[in-house]
């Protein structure tokens, strides 16, 4: 009991002093409420309003490792191989891409800032790959200016029918990125369509190249025709031929009843002389000892099936014929032609986690077919 009484003792002897210097304590502030980040569901998921405005924000990418490989053989028998790998061997590769995207609604339409951060290492020996800004562009409404791919064929507000085939590569379509400034009308059902001027990059000139696209969507696919004009197709500083390309293609995507995700896709195109609005094919900068130089196509036909086996599994088979490729820089064609075909899948074993594997075969007349491809991992974020 004495210890007892003893340990109570001790106890209000302390409260009492604490209560003797409790005018001098220090009192800590009220944390004042916190200013959440809120969630912004005008945009789709991932955005955020920025504290204290009324701008969304969203941050998002993908980091992928690739494993590589061709068959082209390096001796001069052999079509150049779709993906660039190293001649009869494999290589590694690994990309980091991140998006900024910044909207904000105004009585003008949706003021947008738009950029994308990337870097590649492509299976350097030595050194790490290199960061760059990929693309950049400021909306306001349909108008867009910045840096990025073509109106060729992206198109921000119908992409029914960007880029080529339905695999990562697409075939090929001139693929190319240029700065450019455009207007787009129109949105994913009914006529849509827009008007690019896009600098060549490649010519000392004040005259732009000119895009324009008009196209109608619907809930069972899209139409779609582009034209271009390329006022300098020749050998660039100013130009060796001084003459401008005409180049036009019609798109049609089917969405097939039935099977949600299953599309098909047909796209034929013609240009009236060698330009980068016309078809690519694996030629493009090759010769045959003492012939000319290959440029693009005069003309090519794509055809591109996706079967959505399930919501995480897709098949894709696409085929691509290019004729008449033209001498580079001119407008004189060739006897030469080449063709290519695609498989690939799409799969995600889990949210967010892809696993693609695709594969190339192309063949140029007068030469072997080569085949490559690769096999990838990508975590989106």
């Amino acid at each position: 009991m004495k210890f007892k009484s003893l340990m109570l003792g001790s106890v209000a002897a302390l409260f009492a002093v604490s209560g003797a210097y409790a005018a001098d304590a220090v009192v800590a502030p009220e944390p004042e409420p916190a200013n959440y980040v809120k969630v912004c569901d005008a945009y789709g998921s991932g955005f955020y309003y920025i504290p204290g405005t009324q701008t969304c924000f969203s941050i998002n990418g993908y980091v992928w490792w690739q494993f590589g490989a061709n068959s082209n053989q390096a001796d001069g028998t052999d079509t150049p191989g779709y993906y660039d790998s190293d001649h009869r061997g494999w290589k590694t590769s690994s990309r980091v891409r991140i998006n900024f995207d910044a909207r904000t609604e105004t009585e003008l339409g949706t003021l947008r800032a738009w950029a994308r951060i990337q870097a590649d290492w492509m299976g350097s020996k030595v050194g790490d790959g290199p960061v760059g800004m990929d693309q950049a562009w400021v909306q306001l409404g349909g108008f867009a200016a910045g840096y990025g791919e073509s109106s060729w064929f992206y198109q921000f507000n119908n992409s029914t029918l960007n880029y080529g085939s339905f695999s990562w590569g697409g075939l090929y379509y001139s693929y190319q990125e240029r700065s450019q400034v455009r207007y787009e009308f129109g949105g994913k059902q009914g006529i849509y369509g827009l008007v690019s001027l896009e600098d060549p990059a490649d010519e000392v000139s004040y005259v732009p190249d000119v895009v324009a696209r008009i196209g109608y969507g619907a809930n069972w696919g899209a139409v779609a025709i582009t034209g271009a004009y390329d006022h300098n197709y020749g050998e660039s500083f100013p130009g060796s031929s001084g003459s401008g390309a005409f180049v036009v293609k019609g798109e049609a995507l089917f969405n097939l009843p039935g099977t949600p995700g299953t599309m098909f896709k047909l796209a034929a195109g013609y240009a009236s002389a060698d330009s980068n609005y016309g078809a690519d094919n694996p030629m493009v900068g090759e010769s045959f000892v003492g012939g000319p130089t290959f440029g693009h196509a005069q003309w090519y036909a794509l055809a591109s099936l996706q079967y959505q086996v399930n919501p995480n599994l897709a098949l894709i088979a696409s085929g691509e014929y290019m004729g008449n490729l033209y001498e580079r820089f001119t407008d004189k064609t060739t006897s030469e032609n080449a063709w290519a075909a695609e498989v690939s899948a799409v799969w995600l074993p889990v949210k967010d986690f892809e696993i693609r594997p695709e594969i190339v075969y192309t063949k140029a007349d007068h030469l072997d077919g080569t085949v490559s491809g690769f096999l990838r991992f990508t975590r989106y974020f």
